[in-house]
């Protein structure tokens, strides 16, 4: 944006030559040398920015669309792990084993698809995502009761709830370290109280100053109609709520 800001001004710049001549010589040659070069940097300024735009739009895709094929590439890789140790474990004629191991690939199917139908494409690619491109904080999320958010909320609201996990999640990363004896876990949970999404952040581990990550959670949702509370826990555990639509 602020690239368009300059480019305009250059051209904006660029009429002072034609302007100061009319001034200079008041004659309708003048006048029309002026506005005929006033509609041409218009027209180049339109084109240019134009230009600009397209080509951000297509940066942004690719990165998008590698993102995605790198996170369906892990989510295939734990996937095959998952059945690598369940034909283990029938090799092995192992039956309970192989119960629990079915039980637990039934549990995470049924939580990806809880996850997948929050409704907001944002939020659900980001948090199928976060464990491809992040490190440093483990994060679990939780769907209670199978929240559905779609029609619930406004655009701009599920555009201002999507950031402000993110920011939010990203706090928590900034928080203190973690450490091979201690590590960090991020348990996030969505739910829904009265007319109300809670979106309940639930930190396991060092976070550093705790005052200094309620100030940045604090930020995060700052002019975004989200409330913030803290939940007097043993971890470090805020709420964003979120009124609905009605």
């Amino acid at each position: 944006m602020n690239s368009w800001k300059w480019i305009s001004a250059g051209f904006g710049l660029s009429s002072v030559l034609p302007v100061a001549w009319m001034l200079w010589h008041p004659t309708f040659a003048a006048g029309i040398i002026l506005i005929i070069w006033s509609v041409a940097a218009s027209l180049i300024t339109a084109w240019y920015v134009w230009r600009i735009e397209v080509r951000k739009q297509k940066n942004n895709q690719r990165i998008l669309e590698q993102r995605a094929i790198q996170t369906l590439n892990h989510h295939r890789h734990d996937w095959m792990n998952e059945l690598q140790i369940l034909y283990g474990y029938i090799q092995l004629g192992k039956l309970d084993k192989s119960v629990e191991c079915v039980e637990r690939i039934k549990e995470r199917m049924l939580l990806d698809s809880k996850i997948s139908k929050l409704g907001i494409p944002a939020l659900v690619f980001y948090l199928h995502a976060y464990r491809t491109f992040n490190m440093g904080l483990q994060l679990e999320v939780d769907v209670v009761d199978h929240v559905q958010l779609d029609g619930k909320l406004s655009s701009k609201a599920e555009n201002n709830l999507t950031e402000s996990i993110i920011q939010v999640i990203g706090a928590y990363q900034l928080s203190g370290s973690s450490t091979w004896e201690d590590e960090r876990l991020l348990t996030l949970t969505f739910m829904e109280q009265e007319q109300e999404l809670i979106a309940e952040f639930d930190g396991e581990g060092s976070f550093g100053d705790l005052d200094s990550l309620k100030q940045q959670i604090e930020i995060a949702v700052q002019d975004k109609g989200i409330r913030v509370e803290q939940i007097l826990t043993d971890n470090a555990t805020y709420r964003l709520c979120l009124p609905y639509v009605i």
